[in-house]
């Protein structure tokens, strides 16, 4: 029986507030030619970042009336259907629409292969494996990089020409090594590894001596760790050979898993978490009034006073933030920092500053409402429980990130009770970026948000 193949690319939003797909393409292949193609634009309930748009040709208009994953998940599950998931670094497309399947309440298990380590192990020495220098060292064209129809074709050509390649059955062999139980580490008990629960939550990594190696968090810890496990770089081998236990606290959703792993990093401090502990938000977003009284919001080396509406440790994530601000709250670029002109900006007549249409005390109230609803919000943020007679609570109080609390809504009268539950946690600039950020993304439509 003729095996069959598809190749999966996928574009997506990018950024740390949930990687939604903006687009997937699936060849089917049955390793000679292309038998079928599936493609789709996909609305991702989000803002897709300008950086990202830039890269993609994806903008949040194309994607504005396209369907949603939910909406076109069965035909992706069909298509796939009988068939090996293979794409260029796989464990990235895999594990994301696996979340998205996730999020659906539907289990997603394929075999799959990733054409990066089979270029690896077949045809080496080659300086870079990325798919862009494999085409072009290999005369494989590409005429539409970075959309995923394009890159899927062209990884279906990389793939057929592996099949070809492969004279020492490496493509068989490694199927086999990737579906075998993970490459546990030498003092890790096996039990500790096989007992872990495919659940949300706060995983931890220890010594001989119980410290704390590493912290991190997952939707799956089971499946995340077992991921850590097969990583070869340097300083991942280090760690794994330090491993002696794995211990793991459920969280029941992820914005909890958020909130925990970060205070949890700042607790114990562990050594293989330094380059997250090391991160300083460089970069901030604030308002000022300029010399004609309109207010401008542009980029800064430091907080401007009480006026930071958010921070960011690139400058291209504080400009995505602009252009955000520009698209949803009906910012002007001219005063955005995004455009130096002394005309009308580049929306022309649909900025309503330029166009006349509001006043500049109209346009200033408009802009310092986003600095308010920062400074005031009283939230209680209701989510999913480590059981399904438990749920969560996280509490903001005018803007500031108090703790969380797990509690029974059948013995609950008044949301207000909650807050005497609340285990206190202290408020950052880490758990105001992960806030924000939630209530920006997909993500919040999950939960029950009550305004106090």
């Amino acid at each position: 029986m003729t095996q069959i193949y598809s190749i999966v690319d996928i574009e997506t939003t990018g950024g740390t507030s949930g990687n939604r797909v903006t687009e997937i393409a699936i060849c089917k292949t049955d390793g000679n030619q292309i038998l079928d193609r599936y493609v789709s634009l996909i609305n991702p309930e989000q803002f897709i970042p300008h950086s990202i748009s830039l890269l993609t040709g994806i903008s949040n208009d194309m994607v504005a009336d396209k369907p949603l994953f939910q909406d076109v998940a069965d035909d992706i599950l069909r298509f796939l259907e009988g068939s090996i998931f293979v794409a260029h670094n796989v464990s990235f497309d895999y594990s994301i629409i696996k979340n998205h399947y996730a999020d659906l309440g539907i289990s997603f298990n394929m075999k799959k292969l990733c054409t990066v380590r089979l270029s690896r192990g077949i045809i080496k020495g080659l300086p870079s494996y990325s798919l862009g220098k494999l085409c072009k060292k290999l005369s494989i064209p590409n005429k539409n990089r970075h959309r995923a129809m394009g890159d899927a074709e062209a990884t279906a050509q990389l793939f057929h020409l592996l099949l070809r390649k492969d004279e020492n059955d490496f493509i068989t062999h490694s199927l086999n090594q990737l579906n075998r139980e993970a490459v546990i580490p030498p003092n890790l008990p096996k039990e500790e590894f096989e007992q872990l629960p495919e659940s949300t939550g706060v995983y931890y990594m220890h010594g001989k001596q119980m410290e704390v190696l590493y912290v991190g968090k997952a939707k799956n810890i089971k499946q995340r760790i077992n991921t850590h496990f097969n990583e070869k770089t340097r300083k991942k081998s280090e760690l794994l050979r330090r491993i002696h236990h794995l211990s793991y606290e459920l969280t029941g959703n992820e914005l909890v898993a958020y909130l925990l792993e970060s205070a949890e990093i700042k607790k114990h401090y562990p050594y293989y978490n330094r380059a997250q502990k090391s991160k300083h938000s460089a970069y901030y977003v604030s308002l000022y009034k300029g010399q004609d009284n309109i207010y401008r919001v542009d980029i800064f080396n430091k907080k401007y006073g009480g006026n930071s509406l958010d921070h960011f440790t690139s400058v291209t994530m504080a400009r995505d933030y602009l252009y955000q601000l520009v698209e949803e709250k009906s910012l002007c670029p001219k005063y955005t920092g995004l455009e130096r002109t002394k005309g009308n900006c580049f929306k022309g007549e649909e900025c309503d500053i330029c166009s006349g249409r509001i006043s500049a005390e109209e346009y200033n109230l408009r802009v310092s409402q986003l600095r308010d609803g920062n400074r005031s919000q009283s939230l209680l943020i209701l989510g999913k429980g480590r059981s399904k007679e438990e749920k969560t609570a996280v509490y903001v109080q005018e803007g500031e990130y108090k703790g969380f609390t797990y509690f029974d809504p059948e013995h609950l009268d008044e949301p207000q009770d909650l807050l005497e539950q609340i285990t206190p946690y202290t408020d950052n600039s880490d758990t105001q970026r992960i806030i924000r950020q939630f209530l920006n993304g997909s993500l919040a439509k999950r939960y029950e948000i009550l305004e106090l």
